[in-house]
């Protein structure tokens, strides 16, 4: 299992389009047909379940080491394969240090076609007027589920940080959640998990190692029981 948080991969994957990896079985051929042997044959693993994950510098870990970003923690438990497409500042109405919304990561993920996608609201869409917030969003996850209508989509509600949350994070709550119950996803709250709690967070609104595994636990639990009642 190959869990990726890429630094470039969203321009590269634009760009480019992603990387599709593949296995080729191999067959012994000769001048006789292959006899039948006592030997056993080992039972191949299952193959992980791919998924991407959308979102912004919380998402990709700012100010961690690479392997500590929460979705990439979340993958590890739950045994996918996962490649981080999120972006610092990104979200569904502002573009990110690499440039691209959150409908850009969109691209990048229709063109891997993931099982499962998670997608994490984000504080970045704050200041947004809420009408301009639900368009964004109903649009790009709109346009996810017309081209994987098969693939898994998860909503993560934004977090804040160890200040009270402004209003308008719960409007960027209900924005996102809309959008994504009414492309049949489903939805995964958080609540504030940092409110009151600065020694997760490096300055205030980016966790700590800690801190991302705090999320990660909460996020992985809440997936797992979604998955067990499917």
């Amino acid at each position: 299992m190959t869990n990726r948080r890429p630094r470039h991969l969203l321009a590269t994957a634009l760009l480019a389009g992603a990387l599709v990896l593949s296995t080729a079985g191999c067959t012994a051929t000769g001048g006789q047909a292959a006899q039948p042997t006592a030997t056993a044959t080992a039972t191949a693993e299952p193959r992980p379940v791919t998924a991407a994950a959308i979102g912004d510098s919380i998402a990709i870990g700012y100010g961690v080491p690479a392997d500590d970003a929460w979705p990439l923690l979340v993958a590890r438990r739950l045994g996918w394969n996962l490649t981080d497409l999120a972006d610092s500042a990104s979200g569904f109405t502002r573009k990110g240090g690499s440039s691209h919304t959150f409908d850009d990561q969109v691209s990048a993920v229709i063109r891997l076609r993931p099982e499962i996608v998670i997608v994490a609201a984000t504080r970045n869409d704050v200041d947004a007027p809420p009408a301009t917030l639900a368009a964004a969003a109903t649009s790009a996850l709109e346009r996810l589920r017309a081209a994987l209508p098969d693939t898994r989509i998860i909503g993560v509600s934004p977090i804040w940080g160890a200040d009270t949350p402004t209003p308008q994070v719960g409007t960027v709550r209900a924005a996102v959640r809309a959008a994504v119950l009414d492309v049949r996803g489903s939805w995964v709250d958080l609540g504030q998990p940092f409110t009151g709690h600065p020694e997760l967070l490096i300055d205030g609104k980016h966790p700590t190692v800690a801190g991302q595994q705090q999320v990660a636990t909460a996020v992985a639990d809440k997936v797992a029981a979604l998955l067990s009642r499917e």
